[in-house]
This record gives C-alpha cells, sequence and structure tokens, in this order.
C-alpha cells in the first residue's frame, strides 16, 4: 500500500483506560492504511494500556508513542477540575507536533473530554479536528435531546426516537458529574470541529446514527467496533481461566467484571456472592479493588475478603480472579454464555461482537443509558440493578433470579438468539464488502483527499 506522505494523525485520548483503549484501536485500524499515528497521553497511562493489552512497543506499526510527563494533582471524586486543569500540559507539546509537520495536514482525533486541551491548535490552517465521543450513539443522541432549549422541542419533529424511551431514560444531573449538561452544550456548538466519530455502527445503532447526522452540520462516523471481532485462543499463553473454560459445557458459565474504575461496598459485595452461590450456576468472578491512577495493573486498593467458607464452597463451578484477566478470550469462548456487568460500553460491545447475552448493574455517567439501549431497544440483556434503585443495597436473591434467568430460562436464551444474531452481523460487517469495512474506507479517503 502506497505511503500516505502528506498525512499525520494525531490522537488525544483522554487519560483513562476506559477512554484510551477504544482510541488506540482505532490508531491501529488507521494506520493499517498507511497512515502514521501520533498517539498522546500522560506517560503512565500509555505504559499500563499497553500492559493491559499485553502488547509491546512493536506491535503497533506505523503508531508512535508520546508519553507526556504531567505533574497531576489528586483526582477528588468530588471536584474533577483540579484533574482537569493539570492536563492543559499536554497543550504545548501537542502544538509542536502540529507545527513540526507544517508540510502537512493534521488531523488531529481527540476525546471530546478533552475539547479544552486541543483548542488552541483548532485554528492552525493545516490541522483539521475531529471529536471522538467515548460512549454509545443512544447516549450522544439522548443527551443532545435532553439539553434542547424550549423553543428547539417544539420545532422538531424528529424526536420520536426519544420520546419513545423518555420515561427510562436517566437525566443526566443523576448520572454525571455537574457541569455535563453545559459541556454537552459547548461540544454541540464547537465551530471548528471536521466531524465525529463514535465507536458504533449500523447494525447496532443505525436509527441513532441517523439522526445524529440529520441534526448536526459535521457528518458522524460510526467506525467500530474497535476490537477484534475474530479471536484466536492463543496456547502458548494461556490464562488460568480459558484453560477452566475449555473443560465446561457450551454456555454453561456467567462472566462476572464490574470494570477497573468501579467498586463496590464490602455488604454489597457479600451480596453479590451470595447470589452467585445460591444461582448454582458456574462463573468466573473478576474481584479487583478500584486502580490506582497512572500505576501499575497489579495495583488495587486492597484485598477484598468474602463471606466466610465462600471459596470453599464455590470451588468446582467458579473461578475468583484477582488478577488481569483476558477479557475479550472469556467473553469470545464458546463456554461463555452470559455477562453480567456494569453496561460499560467498550465491554457491552466486546460482549455483543461475541454473541454474549448480559445482566446489567448500571453504576455511573453513560452506563444508565446503555443499560436503556442494551434492555429496551436491543432486548439482549435484563435489569439485575435499576438506575432508580441506584442508593439501595441489592439483596442476593435479586442477583439470584437475575442470573439464573439469564443463564436457564427461556427469556435468558431469547437474549441469547438475539445476541447471536447481532454478532453474526457486525462480524459480516467489518469484513471485506461490509457495510463497516465501507464506512473505513470513506473515512480514511475523507482525511487522505
Amino acid at each position: 500500500m502506497a505511503s500516505n506522505s502528506n498525512l499525520v494523525v494525531v490522537m488525544v485520548p483522554f487519560p483513562e483506560y476506559g477512554h484510551q483503549i477504544p482510541l488506540l484501536r482505532l490508531s491501529q485500524l488507521i494506520s493499517s492504511y498507511n497512515i502514521p499515528v501520533h498517539y498522546m497521553s500522560v506517560g503512565a497511562r500509555n505504559q499500563e494500556l499497553k500492559q493491559r493489552q499485553q502488547q509491546q512497543e512493536e506491535e503497533f506499526p506505523n503508531i508512535q508513542f508520546h508519553d507526556l510527563s504531567i505533574t497531576s494533582k489528586e483526582n477528588d471524586e468530588e471536584n474533577y477540575m483540579p484533574y482537569l486543569e493539570s492536563l492543559l500540559q499536554i497543550t504545548e507539546p501537542l502544538s509542536a507536533i502540529c507545527h513540526s509537520n507544517n508540510d502537512k495536514r493534521v488531523v488531529v482525533i481527540h476525546d471530546a473530554i478533552m475539547q479544552f486541551v486541543v483548542e488552541s491548535v483548532y485554528t492552525i490552517s493545516h490541522v483539521e479536528a475531529y471529536f471522538f465521543h467515548a460512549v454509545s450513539a443512544f447516549t450522544t443522541y439522548s443527551m443532545l435531546q435532553q439539553i434542547k432549549e424550549n423553543n428547539e422541542v417544539n420545532n422538531c419533529n424528529d424526536d420520536a426516537l426519544f420520546t419513545s424511551l423518555q420515561a427510562y431514560i436517566p437525566s443526566i444531573e443523576s448520572c454525571f458529574k455537574p457541569g455535563m449538561g453545559e459541556l454537552t452544550k459547548m461540544l454541540r456548538d464547537c465551530k471548528f470541529k471536521c466531524g465525529e466519530i463514535l465507536n458504533t455502527c449500523r447494525e447496532i445503532e443505525g436509527p441513532y446514527l441517523d439522526e445524529l447526522c440529520k441534526q448536526s452540520n459535521t457528518p458522524f462516523w460510526g467506525l467500530g467496533p474497535f476490537n477484534p471481532v475474530n479471536i484466536v485462543q492463543n496456547s502458548d499463553k494461556t490464562h488460568r481461566c480459558i484453560e477452566w473454560l475449555d473443560k465446561q459445557q457450551v454456555n454453561s458459565v456467567i462472566f462476572v467484571s464490574f470494570g477497573t474504575a468501579n467498586s463496590f461496598s464490602i455488604e454489597q459485595i457479600h451480596e453479590i456472592a451470595i447470589g452467585l452461590e445460591r444461582s448454582e450456576q458456574k462463573f468466573i468472578w473478576v474481584l479487583r479493588g478500584k486502580d490506582k491512577k497512572g500505576e501499575n495493573v497489579g495495583d488495587i486498593t486492597g484485598k477484598i475478603e468474602l463471606p466466610n467458607g465462600f471459596e470453599e464452597r464455590v470451588e468446582n463451578r467458579g473461578i475468583i480472579a484477582r488478577e488481569w484477566v483476558p477479557q475479550l478470550e472469556i467473553l469470545a469462548h464458546p463456554s461463555t454464555g452470559g455477562y453480567f456487568f456494569h453496561s460499560g460500553w467498550n465491554s457491552f460491545l466486546e460482549s455483543v461482537t461475541m454473541g454474549v447475552p448480559m445482566a446489567t448493574w448500571p453504576l455511573n455517567s453513560d452506563n444508565p443509558y446503555n443499560d436503556v439501549l442494551i434492555t429496551k431497544v436491543l432486548k439482549v440483556g435484563l435489569v439485575v440493578r435499576d438506575w432508580v434503585n441506584k442508593d439501595e443495597l441489592i439483596k442476593c436473591d435479586k442477583i439470584e433470579t437475575g442470573v439464573r434467568t439469564l443463564m436457564d430460562s427461556a427469556e435468558g436464551e431469547e437474549m441469547r438468539k438475539r445476541a447471536i444474531e447481532l454478532s453474526r452481523a457486525i462480524k459480516k460487517s467489518v469484513g471485506d464488502g461490509g457495510s463497516q469495512k465501507k464506512q473505513m474506507d470513506s473515512f480514511i479517503a475523507h482525511i487522505t483527499r
């Protein structure tokens, strides 16, 4: 393939794992067109990302990592601003990359949250900026509908997709830290963006992509899913969870994982444990504390203690994983028949790509929006903990019922069939001649024009 020598792509992710990984995967897709990509992020987070992906520097051809050294203020759960302000230190090295490539077109693809960091390069003549939304088209569309002014709503005839589900869609204020509504308006009204990118596809969210395109002055591209869709198990590096799955029956195991940025009270963890035990279903439960920002993958907030005797009682039908696990390989394994999770977007894409139905427990930010998409729109999952009850202790009997229903009922089997059908459509779309492959080719043609 001929080199695209007149183009450079610069990725500016928000330095949190759930935001970094899709842009790294997009970097790999873009670089496969022989386009050089600069990936800029906090050094510790870059190293963590590569470690999590179990990949080395040489496995990223055409990608140059810029491990930035940033003096970061402590992240306060109640006040995110000091941490965000520290990210402004990225501005200077970003400008330097843009100016050093002044004989080329520079395409900056940045996390929408990083808009305030990259705005200094918007007016450079050879720079084009594209927003990346780390959330679903459904979430993006719903939030835009929620921030419309009264006069906009009254004059709008294209919001039926929203109003039909409005009773289930949570408010922005209940899901996000203060100021998200204002940020959404600012991103919507930004005059310098040349387009917006989402990690999704028409097979999953076609109607919502159509509405976003219809209501925007700039193009929206659904270029996902960015995660691999065909997984080949590596027998030379087999994780213990994969070895155990190899011995189980098809669709007999539920994978339980609530992400790396979340934590539960000990009381809630004990209820989950008892619910899993009483469900009598086989399981893999990833039970790690909340990751410490920017530190090694193995760092957790401390070992989590389970009810007395629990691990001994379930040792023949369950694995408690306190270490990193190959999530995509687990979801792709034929013995995995369900996924009990926090409704995170990246994890949803991995699950639905592999045809695995879901039991949902939304925890924060876009999770409750995804929950509506999963259970009400696509109908490939069921709710265990509804967002309305987010402050309540969920008892073991409800957890037991949810797990049993997903894994061992006619209702759960219908969800599995729909998930498998969706998986087949997604896999077909990313192959040669498929709709998603054409969409990516179209985007590449646009930025290399």
